[in-house]
């Protein structure tokens, strides 16, 4: 495996070099960072739901003490843009309001980078959770990631990854800064961000369960919750899987969100999910998705040549296929198949822009 970070933490992604060149290509961009917005503005009141902590909560106290249940329930001016809008809008983000993040196909991210954002469908690739901020005004968000220097593992039972839940420094509304570590986000490294939050009736639920939640959050970090890619795969019988089994074996960074927000607060989102057929015609049919292959310095079958996997569904007769549906915690009892993508839950009808 190739993982490349920069040592100010302004990126890192990670792409596979395997002997198997279906590894390679179902990878999703996997980013962290540094920096944080800044801006003026003044933060809301503390309310009612505030951890009845009255002593400083430090950064210390979030990043390497994991106590995330101290955090105060405080709006966060998040420095937000668009594909089609270049210029900088702060939203104002409640707590447990989502991120979502995105490379442009053409823009200034190198080609791995790039082939890697366009694996899975939707403008946005990436998402995390901002879950509140420290005395001293930082604002913070929780997302699964792959760990530095990570190996790749394949065994009977599937490919795995080393990575684990991870808390980090977003910025402040001013001009106070996250100190600089590889716990600081990084807003700078994409093309475009925005954030969304969840329908009144569904937040509302959240907040009922908000030390659940964050009690939650804090159990993962400091069991550092696994890292479970969403995909497997059977060369001999040329199937890739969508797994969707829930928190049992670890998650990836929007699968932890939706099964968190199940898990503590049985709160289910509408629409979110992107089973095999929908897969297969992206790959096939969407000019995005027609633009992903392998490059033939990865590809070990084929050396030296591109692979582009609408050829590998179509001429080389490779199947994607839906996990068995999984029961899902939630107050309708739903079953759901397919895999959550960070694009779908932005789009869903259960969340709203961010209101002030």
């Amino acid at each position: 495996m190739h993982l490349s970070s920069d040592k100010k933490g302004h990126k890192m992604y990670a792409f596979i070099k395997v002997p198997n060149f279906l590894i390679s290509l179902l990878f999703i961009s996997l980013l962290t960072g540094c920096g944080g917005g800044s801006s003026t503005g003044s933060t809301t009141p503390p309310d009612n739901n505030q951890p009845p902590s009255q002593e400083k909560v430090t950064y210390d106290d979030i990043i390497h003490k994991y106590q995330v249940d101290r955090l105060k329930n405080e709006v966060y001016l998040f420095p937000a843009n668009t594909p089609d809008n270049e210029k900088v809008e702060l939203q104002a983000l409640k707590q447990f309001d989502f991120i979502f993040t995105g490379h442009a196909s053409t823009g200034t991210a190198d080609e791995e980078t790039r082939l890697t954002t366009d694996i899975i469908p939707g403008t946005y690739t990436h998402m995390l959770m901002y879950i509140g901020k420290d005395s001293d005004g930082l604002a913070y968000g929780i997302e699964m990631n792959v760990d530095a220097n990570a190996t790749l593992e394949v065994d009977e039972n599937g490919v795995h990854i080393a990575g684990k839940s991870y808390v980090y420094c977003l910025g402040s509304d001013g001009n106070k800064k996250c100190p600089k570590d590889e716990y600081v986000w990084g807003l700078e490294t994409y093309d475009f961000l925005w954030a969304k939050e969840l329908s009144p009736a569904l937040h509302d639920q959240v907040m009922k369960h908000k030390n659940e939640l964050l009690s939650q959050v804090k159990t993962d970090l400091e069991n550092k919750f696994p890292f479970q890619l969403p995909i497997g795969f059977n060369i001999d019988k040329k199937e890739i899987d969508l797994i969707n089994d829930g928190r049992k074996n670890g998650a990836d960074c929007t699968a932890y969100i939706v099964l968190l927000l199940e898990k503590t607060a049985r709160v289910c989102m509408d629409n979110i999910y992107v089973d095999a057929a929908e897969m297969r015609d992206y790959y096939i049919h969407d000019p995005r998705g027609q633009s992903v292959y392998l490059p033939g310095k990865y590809n070990p079958v084929f050396p030296g040549q591109d692979l582009y996997l609408s050829d590998l569904l179509t001429t080389y007769g490779f199947s994607i296929l839906n996990n068995p549906p999984r029961q899902t915690a939630c107050s309708d009892k739903r079953k759901v198949v397919g895999i959550p993508v960070p694009d779908k839950i932005l789009h869903s009808s259960s969340l709203i822009e961010p209101s002030s």
